[in-house]
């Protein structure tokens, strides 16, 4: 959104509370029209409110606002791997206009999207006003201009999302984390004692969840729960002292790509679809893209099904399951590899042949298709042979290993997924030293 003036500043005293600023705000958007409302904190920290006709339809920024995005990504059911952008220089806003586009090729249903939009915003809202009391500056800035090619027409008044979002920070500080933020990670600071108030299974569930790299809102995701329900399950052992929270790095911002070839060759025209499922989008529709789409998709958005960026391995999950894809995503993407989830057996095959890629985790037990069969299949494709495969299953038998090894797997990783065992594996399989910037950011 291109602004037709100049910003008008808006200073807001140290310690307003929510209430508060949720009226400034709703004063401010409700008095223009179309615009863009820049919210920072004393540290610097800052956010982005878009709105037109004095509602808002979109918001970025904070602290995790690339892992912000990935959640809206996995709750569309599309693999963040699997978009990809053309130009360098992006629109301020340009995950809305990745929406946009999905929208417009038919990959997405406009409900599903408008839903998500309304996902997004509320979070940004709920960080913004637990962060009330720092915010010392707004800024807005009034354009003439639409949102780009907005999914949806209008959505909700301002008042109806900062009071979604004020009932859910009530609810969080209810719960008993008021003190902390959602975008904190939680980690077991005492393994003896925690296994001492839990059962054996709830243990190990614990510690593959609880690893300090996954923020609660990630976790919530993952175990398909509120974040009130998750402050409720976890504040008895906050209170025995057996969890502490830290702050995490964001992921990596997305790496647009020239117009230039990559390393798996792949061309650049623009793809008919953008989730990564074979010849089918997750509702099986056919991947042919709408006749009269194309001419009117921006040049700088490519959602394609074709190669990631180039910085770091591509590893490849193969598991009905989506919180397996998405524990690999939290403990890998940070660190500069490419993970790239597979929900579908049947048309894993097709995908990896036109992916190549360094790794594979295959999940043993799936519908249709099981493991031992797809591995095997795997093996017979000439480009795939070398390609190191480790199986995913909570059944950790000799058995299964020798059978494992007969059909043509590298490694062997039981389940729960524990991010220190996929490191290992993957160390010992692929050649690859993450950044110094990227290790740093994995372990903050």
């Amino acid at each position: 959104m291109t602004s037709a003036s100049t910003e008008t500043v808006y200073p807001l005293n140290p310690g307003t509370n929510p209430l508060q600023l949720t009226g400034i705000i709703q004063q401010v958007i409700q008095s223009e029209i179309n615009g863009r409302l820049n919210l920072v904190t004393q540290t610097g920290q800052q956010w982005d409110l878009y709105f037109q006709l004095g509602r808002i339809v979109w918001a970025s920024g904070g602290e995790h606002r690339f892992r912000r995005w990935h959640r809206v990504l996995r709750q569309l059911g599309i693999s963040p791997a699997s978009i990809q952008m053309r130009e360098q220089e992006l629109p301020a806003q340009w995950e809305h206009l990745v929406l946009s586009v999905l929208l417009k090729r038919n990959r997405l249903k406009r409900e599903d999207v408008q839903r998500a939009i309304e996902t997004n915003i509320t979070e940004v809202l709920f960080d913004v006003l637990q962060a009330s009391a720092y915010i010392t500056e707004m800024g807005c800035n009034i354009s003439q201009r639409n949102i780009d090619d907005s999914p949806v027409t209008i959505l909700g008044t301002p008042d109806d999302f900062m009071s979604q979002a004020r009932q859910q920070l009530k609810a969080w500080q209810l719960g008993g984390l008021g003190d902390y933020s959602p975008n904190f990670a939680p980690i077991i600071t005492s393994h003896d004692v925690l296994k001492k108030h839990c059962t054996p299974q709830m243990y190990v569930t614990l510690v593959s969840a609880l690893t300090g790299k996954s923020a609660l809102r990630d976790i919530a995701l993952i175990k398909r729960q509120s974040l009130t329900d998750l402050a409720l399950f976890l504040r008895p052992y906050v209170e025995k002292n057996v969890l502490a929270f830290q702050p995490i790095a964001d992921f990596p911002a997305p790496v647009p790509k020239s117009m230039g070839g990559d390393r798996r060759g792949s061309d650049r025209r623009i793809a008919s679809h953008a989730v990564e499922s074979g010849s089918t989008d997750r509702r099986g529709n056919s991947s042919t893209s709408p006749a009269n789409g194309l001419n009117e998709l921006p040049d700088n958005v490519m959602p394609m099904n074709q190669a990631p960026s180039p910085e770091g391995p591509l590893i490849v999950c193969i598991d009905d399951s989506p919180q397996v894809g998405y524990i690999l995503e939290q403990v890998l993407v940070p660190l500069g590899y490419q993970v790239l989830s597979i929900q579908d057996p049947i048309q894993a095959l097709s995908t990896l042949m036109r992916r190549k890629p360094d790794f594979i985790f295959l999940d043993l037990i799936m519908p249709v298709i099981n493991g031992y069969e797809l591995c095997s299949q795997i093996r017979r494709v000439s480009s795939l042979k070398q390609t190191p495969i480790a199986i995913l299953t909570g059944n950790d038998g000799v058995v299964d290993r020798v059978r494992a090894k007969m059909v043509g797997a590298n490694d062997f990783l039981g389940k729960p997924v524990v991010p220190e065992k996929v490191l290992a594996v993957l160390q010992k399989h692929v050649r690859y030293q993450p950044a110094p910037m990227a290790a740093s950011r994995a372990v903050a």
